[in-house]
């Protein structure tokens, strides 16, 4: 005689519960009537605490986030569900789960399931959900890449590009149209638009530069060439890549950046200075460089030298002291080899950082200028930081970020929240304000001085309001050397919604780029044109 086989919800119960999918059953009063296991355990929770439990009482609002309605998302699913019978489906709901130490930041991916009687009355819910929030959160932090990089170009006039050289396919960055007129599309996915468009008398000159530090396998390169724009005009650009390598030895992709460099052009034509125009060219890198003499002796340090190395603005002696002592003896003789043979000088090194006293590694290449009968009249150098590769061996996007940030002329601060606490900094903040503890700290604690001229008032305006906010040519007094002595600067800043993946504002971030030398130029140049006049 066979055993009649059970059917009975008690039986049908453990196995319910032993499902490995996130699910939740729910009365039409939305009384929570079982769980999965799973569930229980994604959301700390416990079963004899939250059957026969309103929903809502058991995952209520996150009082710290009430700018984020989770239980009215929730709520009109499930209404939906119970009054048109359906299944009703979010892609992305935020929904933070209490814990021992407070609320959890927690995105799911979340369906309503009407269980019908043989009535066609709604009997139950059933409640599917699973866990995204790694997506979520590491989604956001590519996209406060990309804004941080949309911030240095547009703060820098710059358009960013990348040429995949195996597969001949040229990617342009977002500044592309602003700086230069065309759209992607109008520019064509590989590299025979942007040859087209170098100047002809440029051209030739550009390739052979670019073909010869291929050859050599270096790892940057820099052209100064003129470029035509979408009205048929022609711009100065200052050109840069960075090229990886693959295990071969062959060139696979270049990462590089356009700075249209025309109206520096432009300003130091008119004022007819040739060295100011030269210097100022470097100054607009966005890499430490530097000059020396046909002898070897150096002229000149860019800002980004002294702001990264801490030494005195305009000071050129003793400048091996910021390289690493390891490194110092190896340094000078390279150099002091090129300078005799007259060769390029390429050698790789650490330096020093002042603020935290941490050595990074630099490749510095530096080329001799001559003059028509080939004798030396300058040398011209350039560092560029290679710590990531160097320690890491590899060619990571964020780690390039970093070391961009780190290096721009370009200083960022970002804010989070209602009471907009400082959460990333740039060095280059220090210099405007000091060393002032910033990370975790609130802008009123920071800023106290700024109350009288309407910060907070901005701040409040942009965080509520969604409305980027600029000021330029603030004057300010900056501390160049962190030592108490300031000089007049002028700054540009932008204001600029921090948003979420649900479009809510959670932050402001705050970029600036001191402008003195342009603003000083353009003085001059109006001076001179009414002495002219």
């Amino acid at each position: 005689m066979h055993s009649k086989i059970p059917t009975s919800v008690p039986t049908l119960e453990p196995i319910f519960r032993a499902l490995t999918g996130l699910y939740l059953v729910l009365t039409p009063d939305l009384v929570i009537v079982d769980a999965t296991d799973a569930l229980l355990k994604q959301t700390h929770i416990k079963r004899d605490e939250t059957i026969g439990q309103h929903v809502f009482k058991i995952f209520p609002n996150n009082p710290d986030n009430l700018q984020v309605d989770s239980e009215g998302s929730m709520h009109q699913c499930m209404q939906h569900a119970l009054v048109h019978k359906e299944p009703y489906h979010i892609e992305v709901l935020r929904y933070d789960i209490p814990s021992e130490n407070g609320f959890e930041e927690r995105y799911w991916n979340t369906t309503t399931i009407p269980i019908m009687n043989e009535f066609g009355e709604v009997q139950y819910l059933l409640q599917e959900v699973r866990d995204i929030t790694d997506k979520v959160l590491i989604d956001r932090v590519h996209q406060l890449r990309q804004e941080q990089l949309n911030l240095l170009t547009n703060a820098t006039k710059a358009v960013a590009w990348e040429y995949d050289i195996v597969n001949n396919r040229m990617t342009w960055g977002e500044g592309l149209q602003e700086v230069l007129g065309y759209t992607p599309e109008e520019m064509g996915p590989g590299g025979e638009s942007w040859d087209s468009r170098v100047h002809p008398d440029d051209f030739e000159e550009v390739q052979r530069s670019i073909q010869q530090a291929l050859a050599s396998k270096q790892s940057t390169w820099t052209g100064e060439y003129r470029f035509q724009k979408s009205d048929g005009s022609y711009a100065y650009i200052l050109d840069q890549g960075y090229t990886a390598y693959d295990s071969k030895g062959n060139p696979i992709r270049t990462i590089g950046s356009i700075i249209d460099i025309t109206q520096n052009r432009d300003t130091q034509e008119a004022l007819r200075e040739s060295d100011a125009r030269f210097r100022h060219l470097l100054e607009v890198l966005p890499h430490m460089a530097w000059t020396a003499s046909p002898k070897g002796k150096v002229l000149f340090f860019n800002d980004n030298w002294y702001s990264y190395t801490g030494m005195r603005p305009g000071q050129t002696d003793g400048w091996i002291s910021a390289v690493h002592p390891e490194d110092s003896a190896m340094v000078l003789t390279s150099w002091h080899n090129a300078v005799a043979s007259g060769s390029s000088f390429e050698i790789e090194y650490r330096i020093r950082h002042h603020i935290d006293g941490s050595y990074h590694w630099f490749l510095d290449r530096g080329l001799p200028m001559r003059d028509s009968d080939g004798n030396i009249t300058l040398w011209i150098g350039t560092y560029t930081d290679i710590d990531d590769q160097k320690n890491q061996g590899d060619f990571r996007e964020d780690d390039r970020l970093e070391s961009i940030l780190r290096l721009a002329p370009v200083h960022l601060c970002m804010l989070h929240g209602p009471d907009h606490v400082c959460q990333y900094v740039t060095p280059g903040v220090y210099k405007l304000y000091g060393n002032r503890n910033y990370i975790g700290r609130s802008a009123r604690e920071l800023w106290p001085e700024l109350e009288p001229l309407g910060f907070f008032d901005l701040l409040h305006e942009v965080y509520t309001k969604g409305r980027t906010v600029y000021i330029n040519e603030f004057r300010t007094q900056i501390d160049e050397e962190l030592n108490g002595k300031l000089r007049d600067a002028y700054i540009n800043f932008k204001y600029q919604p921090l948003f979420d993946s649900t479009s809510c504002i959670e932050g402001i971030i705050i970029s600036a780029i001191e402008v003195t030398n342009l603003v000083r130029a353009r003085q001059r140049a109006e001076a001179l044109a009414k002495g002219e006049s």
